[in-house]
């Protein structure tokens, strides 16, 4: 048995009233640009919140936390409902950060429409932090929707593996009792489904009776249920909720309601199948098969940001894939290897010869480096007969996305304005004078400037000869900077044509060296020397 995990919840973008959204000059403003949550909510049960923040202020953010809360009272946030907590290790100026957090609405909190609330650093651990527009609110409500059905959980049901039409099927269903509870307390639902997502072809199966139990703990509900006489011939699931069929349909949670993996079969043990039905029949021995038809994707996206694709799948099988789960990925290489997962998209119910079209929105972490990548997706299908052809499962975009710091946002630009390079020969010291400048948005902080030499006119790390490196604490928008830095050139090199680089930020070159200083364009990092040794080393 599992449990079951794919209840409908619409995932809506909530639009936030956000006061003070001036960017600070000096210190660190951390602000919310979007957020992304679940229309619904089921009390003790766990969800996600997709988070976009940026730090629009001048100087780097340590750890800080922001706290997500639920208030039925739109001006209201001290002492109400806190559901999760996004620990962030920091942030830099002008650097743009998203995540996935795991949110539970506490059990036992009333049903009904609620706010939510992102509190930006509520601790206070960030020193300067403009605070004036740390709190948003949720434009929308949230429907905040019981979970647990009284004091029970389900656990699994067992049932036999075939039934007749018309007839009783034992059953036994095994559920935990959270509390002590006396009185006896309720019904247990059972249901058949040709798909593994309930909807409106439920099939009631009838209902047992939960029996006295004073004691908290596992219990058996032993029962009968009984199979309605004009239910067709075929594969279904068996789903048990503790909810009735109304509430079931797409409103259910892993709590409230779940199925049995392993299917069954019911039989007619009288009467003749109709021609229609042995057409149905054959064509239900046909597996389902899910391809990738169609996609529209944009040509460049922004680190820290969203973008949208419009993705079509269908199912050119003859039969139902109950499940299509698609994985979109960004990879750096064209063959869609070392991808990254973005998003999940699930269909369900994808019916033979039915085409789902779907636009999707996808995350760039934060802390992806500029480049170009390309967008992978691959399908998984869950279904009651296994889909056999696998081979067109697989899609990988034939033209890259260009992924970089939006131009709009307040973040550094350095480049060379000029580099003098030294007139010196082997095992002598001179200096490299550089002259740069910073035309992006954003002040940088704690920047390398590394000096190196190499045989070869493409720069590769792994062999160019490490020759010194210049220190700036910080270089502000239009900001210019000159500083000679000394250096000395190997003693044992071989006579010939060499290459003296200066590189601005040297980890955007050096995927080991940690993380780098983000920058809206990594393009123009680099400055190129000539020198030659050997006899010609002062023409």
């Amino acid at each position: 048995m599992q449990w079951f995990k794919m209840s409908i919840l619409l995932t809506v973008i909530l639009s936030f009233l956000l006061s003070g959204m001036v960017a600070a000059e000096q210190g660190v403003d951390i602000i919310g640009t979007r957020i992304v949550v679940p229309s619904s909510l089921y009390t003790g049960v766990s969800d996600e919140v997709q988070d976009f923040i940026r730090n629009d202020g001048s100087d780097q953010a340590g750890p800080f936390a922001i706290q997500y809360y639920l208030s039925r009272d739109p001006d209201q946030i001290e002492g109400q409902i806190l559901i999760g907590t996004w620990k962030i290790d920091g942030l830099k100026p002008g650097a743009r950060k998203y995540g996935n957090t795991t949110i539970t609405v506490p059990s036992g909190t009333d049903p009904g429409e609620y706010y939510l609330f992102r509190w930006i650093d509520q601790a206070g651990a960030v020193a300067g932090e403009q605070s004036s527009n740390n709190i948003q609110r949720s434009q929308s409500t949230i429907h905040v929707i019981t979970g647990k059905t009284g004091t029970y959980e389900g656990i699994g049901t067992i049932i036999q593996a075939t039934g007749t039409a018309g007839s009783q099927i034992p059953v036994t269903v095994v559920i935990n009792q959270t509390v002590p509870k006396e009185e006896e307390s309720g019904l247990i639902y059972l249901f058949l489904s040709q798909g593994t997502m309930p909807d409106s072809s439920l099939i009631s199966l009838g209902t047992v009776s939960i029996p006295q139990s004073p004691s908290p703990g596992e219990h058996e509900v032993l029962g009968a249920v009984s199979v309605p006489p004009d239910t067709a011939e075929g594969t279904y699931y068996v789903f048990t909720s503790f909810l009735p069929a109304e509430q079931v349909r797409g409103e259910g949670t892993p709590v409230s309601f779940w199925y049995n993996e392993d299917p069954i079969q019911i039989t007619r043990a009288t009467g003749v199948v109709s021609s229609e039905e042995k057409g149905q029949d054959l064509q239900k021995q046909k597996e389902p098969d899910v391809v990738l038809i169609e996609n529209e994707q944009p040509d460049e996206a922004f680190i820290g940001d969203t973008f949208t694709i419009t993705d079509s799948i269908k199912n050119v099988g003859g039969a139902e894939a109950n499940i299509a789960k698609v994985e979109y990925l960004l990879s750096p290489d064209s063959d869609g290897t070392k991808g990254t997962h973005l998003a999940w998209r699930t269909v369900l119910s994808l019916k033979p010869d039915q085409t789902s079209t779907e636009q999707k929105q996808l995350g760039v972490p934060s802390y992806f480096k500029s480049g170009l990548f390309y967008l992978a997706k691959k399908i998984a299908v869950t279904a009651a007969i296994p889909e056999k052809d696998s081979d067109n499962n697989w899609w990988v975009s034939s033209k890259p996305i260009h992924i970089r710091y939006n131009p709009a946002s307040p973040i550094p630009d350095l480049t060379h304005i000029r580099t003098v390079w030294p007139h010196i020969i082997p095992g002598e010291s001179g200096s490299i004078t550089d002259t740069i400048t910073n035309i992006g948005h954003g002040c940088a902080h704690d920047v390398a400037i590394a000096y190196y030499l190499s045989p070869y006119q493409e720069f590769e790390m792994a062999t160019a000869h490490y020759l010194g490196v210049w220190r700036l604490d910080s270089i502000c928008p239009l900001e210019q900077k000159t500083n000679s830095t000394p250096v000395m050139i190997p003693t044992d090199l071989a006579p010939g044509e060499y290459y003296l680089y200066s590189v601005i930020d040297p980890c955007s070159f050096m995927p080991e060296c940690g993380e780098e200083m983000p920058e809206l364009e990594k393009s123009n990092n680099m400055n190129i020397g000539k020198i030659m040794i050997g006899p010609c080393a002062f023409c």
